[in-house]
């Protein structure tokens, strides 16, 4: 804690004035901020957080500073006075500018087209991580909280928006009106939030009688309508579990034309990224409605676990993110908020095994990272925060069982929300909350999950019986690593221990906290196999012997385990195999018993399973074209197009929400393993023609890229088509959905069109990276095309994010490198970065690499394994 790099601690913040005009069409605003704060040690300079700031004066109690230095390295300002200041409170006041810039960062402009078809401009703000400084002078520390009473001068016509409901309105008489607001409640710097801008809502009032707003674009407010729903039932769920009623008047939520991530969690003004929050009901895909969910839940979480409590220091960054990726999975395990939509089935596939494919990598991290500087945040901003921390989050849950975990939370005395509400917690003070409630060893068990990276291999070495019921498991752990490679590590993992057999259900255990351990379980004696990691609670990996693999297989098919055992016994069968854990042959065996599976939970993780392989097989050498070739027909005659006809392509009224996903995921894999049959190009033709003609029902929005990328199979002249669709389309989403559909381009000159056009002003920021996302993805030589592209046009990629999160970087870095699967793509992507560093995406091009790495030893397991064999069996048997 001594190193970080923090302001003094000889003043503290207790009040802020922040007073904006904006000078919208000059990309400025003008500032003055008047700051509370509390001396604790005569001082003769104060010194803030600033940047991007130019500063017209400074004065205490009102006298005037000498001078304001500031200091563009360190991101600060330093306000000299006039002799030393002396213990006790004083108003420190500054007279400043700064700018509207374009990077989604701090206070930043937007431009979007009205529905008149004009150009306008609106500004918010993004202040997390440490970006508060870019507009107005202060501590932008997450442990120096303060409270704030904001003001706004801005045209008249516009909205101005911040956390509190306003408290007064003034109008100049000269075109602008000074909105202001109520005081906040004591909170962090990044928690603030401006919004400027013309828009549309919907309201409803809580079970509490909190006002919830949904704010919109000008003459859309139905679009807000969903979202609006499901803020309603997360406010009324959280209020229940945490028995703290939201502490705010009001909740609002607003829609950002251009927003780098999905949303920000600005206590009581949550933003949104136009596509994670604007939903039309009548062509919203599943897939969508899921996702403004699950980002909803996702943000109202915040409010407590976040805003309410806040992490005391970046490190813990994940006590927000991963506890509100856990509660988005439906806010409340034992009840859901949309229990059909099977969300806990869908966490194994879409959170877990995110986890668990990054944390594999010798270059992941701890959940728990120090941080020195606030700016190496950045670097942990990933799926380890979100994915791995619900997970953990997860298991704790199943440990300590639901009234344990929620009563460690709740306003009981002493709980986590009671004893830190208003003010900063760790790590360590949830644990304590959690064994508190529970009496059992959370902390202990726990810590070696935050605080070491990867996690273990469970495996079951043996079945020991004596003959009679009685039976005991042989286990042993080590840290799991994707390539295979031995464990050079003595790391070990406190492993709650789950496990389940054809006639007993999901039975706990105890707890495992050394290498090695022999369990009794009765119900294994004389079972076929023992599933571990029963309900898939822990981010683990479990082996098995090899005899026990075919039971597997033969219970897939008869369906005799539950959803979330297919699911994470495929997943763990895929990863041993490409390990070197498990023969490729049996990794086949378990992968085509899913012919015929019918829930839509497991099918999304069979198809995550199928797009991987196939993704390695195609970036390896032409020593793996045949392999290639039979994989990719026995995969599409045996899972993919049967499922294709069991849902068909037409949408029906009694379909199921799980149905419409499933159909849309299913068809989106066709462009995969059907793009040379000629039913499916026509088909997808068919309906493409039909939806240009204006019949919208004809290609629904679950797999719109999907056909875009099959016409362009079909018929590289249609490119123009899809692009005047790109152009024409009113909503982002399906703006989207062409931008993937691009990436499909099949010649190299429209390859180099649809990569140009993403680094053009035609496609904004947030959304440009999707077209290399795509193309990398699309053929082998689409992938050349789009790392060729990328080095060639390297310092127009840095020109286009310029000083914008690291995140946009990171994603076209994926879009550029992935996609390989050879030693020499590694040296040659390793290379190009060593010439031209990327120091804030350094992690993100280090875990790219190493997962080419991987897959590289993954092909050579392959074709040394008897799989060309296996295929053309069973090809030949069909």
């Amino acid at each position: 804690m001594g190193d970080r790099v923090v302001l003094p601690p000889s003043v503290e913040p207790k009040h802020y004035d922040v007073s904006l005009s904006l000078r919208l069409e000059e990309h400025a605003f003008d500032g003055v901020c008047e700051i509370v704060v509390d001396v604790k040690e005569p001082v003769s300079s104060i010194t803030v957080h600033a940047k991007e700031l130019t500063f017209a004066s400074a004065s205490v109690d009102g006298a005037a500073a000498v001078k304001v230095t500031v200091d563009e390295e360190a991101t600060t300002a330093t306000a000299l006075l006039m002799g030393p200041l002396k213990v006790g409170e004083h108003r420190l006041a500054f007279v400043y500018s700064g700018v509207l810039n374009n990077l989604m960062a701090g206070f930043y402009r937007s431009t979007y087209t009205d529905i008149d078809g004009n150009k306008k401009l609106m500004a918010s703000t993004q202040f997390e991580s440490i970006d508060a400084r870019r507009c107005f002078p202060g501590w932008d520390e997450p442990r120096r909280k303060a409270t704030f009473t904001c003001a706004l001068r801005c045209p008249s016509h516009m909205t101005a928006l911040s956390n509190m409901p306003e408290s007064r309105r003034k109008n100049h008489g000269d075109g602008t009106t000074t909105t202001s607001f109520m005081e906040s409640p004591r909170m962090s710097t990044y928690l603030l939030c401006f919004v400027v801008g013309e828009f549309d809502h919907v309201s409803a009032v809580s079970k509490n009688g909190v006002l919830i707003r949904a704010f919109t674009p000008p003459g859309k407010p139905e679009l807000g309508e969903f979202a609006l729903r499901c803020a309603v039932k997360s406010l009324d769920a959280y209020d229940e579990t945490f028995q703290i009623p939201y502490p705010l008047p009001k909740s609002d939520m607003v829609a950002i034309p251009e927003f780098a991530a999905g949303a920000m969690e600005n206590w009581g003004l949550v933003t949104y990224r136009e596509v994670d929050m604007l939903v039309d009901l009548k062509t919203a895909s599943s897939r969508q409605l899921q996702r403004v969910a699950e980002v909803v839940i996702h943000e109202l979480a915040h409010q407590w676990f976040g805003n309410l409590v806040t992490m005391e220091w970046w490190e813990d960054l994940w006590l927000n993110e991963g506890f509100a990726t856990w509660m988005e999975t439906g806010a409340r395990p034992r009840r859901p908020l949309y229990p059909e939509w099977s969300m806990w089935e869908q966490f194994i596939t879409d959170m877990q095994g995110r986890a668990l494919q990054l944390d594999a990598l010798r270059s992941s991290h701890p959940i728990q990272v120090p941080i020195k500087n606030a700016e190496e945040v950045e670097q942990v901003f990933d799926a380890i925060s979100y994915c791995k921390g619900g997970s953990v989050v997860r298991m704790v849950h199943a440990v300590v069982g639901e009234t344990d975990f929620v009563g460690g939370l709740r306003a009981s005395a002493r709980a986590y929300m009671k004893e830190f509400q208003y003010g900063n917690a760790t790590t360590d003070d949830l644990w304590a909350a959690w064994e508190k409630a529970s009496g059992k060893p959370v902390r202990d068990m726990m810590n070696n999950w935050t605080k070491q990276t990867g996690f273990p291999v469970l495996e079951l070495e043996k079945v020991e019986a004596d003959g009679s019921l009685a039976a005991s498991l042989v286990l042993s752990q080590r840290r799991f690593f994707a390539d295979g490679a031995a464990d050079d590590a003595a790391a070990t993992w406190t492993v709650p221990l789950f496990a389940a057999t054809a006639a007993s259900g999901e039975t706990s255990l105890g707890l495992m906290p050394g290498k090695a351990a022999t369990v009794a379980f009765g119900g294994a004696a004389g079972a076929p196999y023992v599933k571990l990691n029963a309900g898939q609670h822990a981010p683990l990996r479990c082996k098995y012997p090899d005899a026990m693999m075919p039971a597997f297989a033969e219970a897939i098919r008869r369906r005799e385990l539950p959803p979330a055992d297919r699911i994470g016994l495929l997943s763990d069968a895929a990863a041993l195999s490409r390990a070197g854990d498990l023969d490729f042959a049996l990794y086949l065996e378990i992968l085509f018993a899913f012919e015929g599976e019918d829930d839509a939970t497991v099918w999304s993780q069979v198809l995550a399973q199928l797009l991987g392989l196939i993704k390695t097989l195609r970036g390896a050498d032409d020593r793996c074209a045949g392999l290639y070739a039979a994989f990719k027909k026995l995969a599409s005659a045996a899972l993919i197009a049967p499922t294709v006809a069991s849902v068909g392509w037409d949408p029906k009224d009694e379909d199921a929400h799980l149905t419409k996903k499933l159909r849309g995921e299913v068809i989106s894999a066709l462009p995969s393993f059907c793009d040379d049959d000629a039913a499916v190009l026509a088909e997808a033709t068919r309906r493409f023609d039909l939806f240009k003609a204006g019949d919208k029902d004809a290609l629904p929005a679950e797999y719109q890229s999907a056909a875009y990328k099959l016409v362009l199979a079909a018929d590289a002249g249609r490119y123009a088509e899809v692009k005047a669709l790109y152009d024409s389309l009113p909503l982002n989403e399906e703006r989207k959905s062409c931008l993937v559909g691009l990436g499909a381009a099949p010649t190299p000159e429209l390859r180099d069109a649809a990569l140009d056009l993403a680094l053009s002003e035609d496609v904004k920021l947030q959304d440009f990276f999707y077209v290399a996302l795509s193309m990398h993805g699309s053929s082998v030589a689409a992938r050349d095309h789009t790392w060729a592209h990328f080095r060639e046009n390297f310092a127009k990629y840095q020109a286009k994010i310029g000083d914008s999160g690291s995140s946009l970087m990171d994603a076209v870095v994926t879009g550029a490198c992935s996609g390989y699967s050879s030693e020499a793509a590694a040296a040659e992507i390793v290379a190009f970065f060593d010439a031209n560093p990327l120091p804030r995406n350094e992690r993100k091009i280090s875990q790219t690499v190493e997962a080419i790495k991987s897959s590289a030893k993954y092909v050579e397991t392959i074709l040394q394994s008897d799989a060309q064999a296996w295929l053309d069996a069973k090809l030949k048997a069909r």
